[in-house]
């Protein structure tokens, strides 16, 4: 009988967190199995899948301390069906390959629903940013006002680089999307099995070549960890942003995502995106413990890379999801001050680069000469207690500056600064246009391959089942 402390503490909870989690892909690995046991003419492999299709469909039994795990207890009832299915099933069959297979199934699953989140976030950056390509902000760096620039091209941006995360996704699916069935314990086994049946039945790419690589590894997870880090880091960042903009009245959020204050009758606290960033946090946290779970551990111990390391993965994919979900709704409708953003850009000094350019194209002079003349005119509206917005033709005069004075206003002006700049990649309206259109496509790529890979896992399932696949489920569609 195990040790009361060692029940508490390890098996009840892994028992507890498998019933939860992981019965499907535990019925869907096992169904494989046997599916490849019967076309190998294992006698009594064709009535152990039978049986699994009819207990998948039962509840399934709580915790009995007399039991080890989960395996054991589907197996005490196979055995109780049907003596010989449940032998047959036990062929070259180990609870290493097993769980490993279990758990590379969860981790598809739970990426999967991840890329459709993404999706759906990008899709919504993209709708607000069509709406957004004139309104005017001004971008910070080092925590100053740095230049004009519009709200739609900063959204872009950002879409740009979860696009690269769905990238990474994808890229980690492919070393994740690999069959541990058939390793057994990790020496491989005597029997005739087919490992590309199996993988094939499980809608895996292929098995894994080295039978001990299949039961040791942690690589796949570890990847899996650092690029939930890297988005979750990017939206932080994100999240820092919109925190900055909510709190000077720039950006509000839709009612049912703000708190109010029981003293103060005037708050509208933006509580969505303090706990999305506080969800992202966990996430990044929960991340840093799958890595310390396979850390120092040798090429070959199981309980580290494998139960142990579940809990703080599942606590990642949900921290990350939930993040990602509120960012989600927080950015269908914002509040957007687009007066407020304006008289921002037309009061400061942001737009100065562009009376540099003029400068300089104007022939005065090389861009280092005309920064210097720029810098000595701010320098004298500063000492004079001015707005750069009251600057005037003497005080250019002052610091050698002679341009027409259309041309200085109109290098001066915000909005002129950013319809210049046409460049590939800038903020002007019709170059943001050009963006989203590409964007769009992108998006409606990833949807495509997320929807291709997504059909091909269901159906895969379904046919373990013995079920009819009515639906798939998809990723949103990036239409206008």
């Amino acid at each position: 009988m195990w040790h009361d402390t060692y029940l508490q503490t390890v098996l009840r909870p892994d028992y507890d967190y498998a019933r939860a989690h992981l019965l499907p892909h535990l019925f869907d690995a096992l169904s494989a199995h046997a599916w490849m046991l019967d076309q190998q003419g294992v006698t009594g492999a064709a009535r152990a899948l039978e049986l699994l299709r009819e207990l998948r469909r039962e509840p399934f039994p709580a915790y009995d301390p007399s039991i080890e795990d989960v395996f054991f207890t589907l197996d005490l009832r196979l055995g109780q069906a049907d003596a010989q299915a449940a032998g047959a099933l036990r062929t070259a069959l180990s609870r290493n390959d097993l769980d490993m297979t279990i758990y590379r199934l969860s981790a598809r699953s739970r990426l999967m629903r991840a890329v459709v989140r993404l999706i759906t976030l990008r899709l919504t950056l993209l709708d607000l940013a069509g709406r957004e390509r004139e309104t005017l902000i001004v971008a910070y760096t080092h925590h100053q006002p740095a230049q004009p620039t519009t709200l739609a091209h900063y959204l872009c941006g950002l879409e740009n680089v979860l696009a690269r995360d769905v990238e990474r996704l994808f890229s980690a699916l492919t070393r994740l999307n690999l069959c541990p069935m058939g390793a057994v314990a990790l020496g491989g086994t005597s029997f005739p099995i087919d490992r590309d049946l199996t993988a094939e039945l499980l809608a895996f790419d292929r098995p894994i070549e080295n039978t001990y690589d299949a039961v040791s590894t942690s690589d796949w997870q570890v990847e899996i960890a650092g690029t939930i880090t890297t988005a979750a880091t990017t939206l932080s960042r994100a999240v820092h942003d919109l925190l900055f903009w909510a709190s000077r009245g720039l950006l509000t959020l839709a009612d049912g995502l703000v708190q109010g204050s029981s003293v103060m009758p005037q708050k509208r606290n933006p509580v969505a995106l303090e706990h999305a960033r506080t969800k992202l946090s966990k996430a990044i946290g929960a991340s840093g413990a799958v890595v310390l779970s396979a850390h120092n551990v040798p090429f070959g111990d199981i309980n580290d890379p494998g139960p142990d390391m579940q809990p703080p993965l599942h606590t990642m994919w949900q921290e990350f999801g939930e993040a990602v979900d509120l960012l989600t709704v927080t950015l269908l409708s914002p509040g957007i001050n687009r007066r407020k953003w304006r008289e921002e850009a037309e009061g400061g000094e942001a737009a100065i680069t562009e009376l540099a350019d003029a400068l300089a194209q104007h022939d005065q002079g090389g861009f280092r000469e005309a920064h210097a003349a720029v810098k000595a005119l701010l320098l004298r509206l500063h000492q004079a207690g001015r707005k750069l917005s009251e600057v005037t033709g003497d005080d250019l005069a002052a610091v050698g500056v002679n341009l027409p004075e259309a041309v200085w206003r109109s290098a001066l002006d915000p909005a002129n600064f950013v319809a210049r700049r046409t460049t590939y990649g800038g903020p002007a309206p019709e170059t943001i246009s050009q963006h989203l259109t590409f964007a769009r496509q992108r998006l409606e790529a990833d949807g495509q391959q997320h929807e291709t890979a997504t059909a091909r896992f269901a159906a895969a399932r379904a046919a373990l089942a013995d079920v009819h696949l009515d639906s798939v489920p998809t990723a949103p569609s990036s239409a206008d």
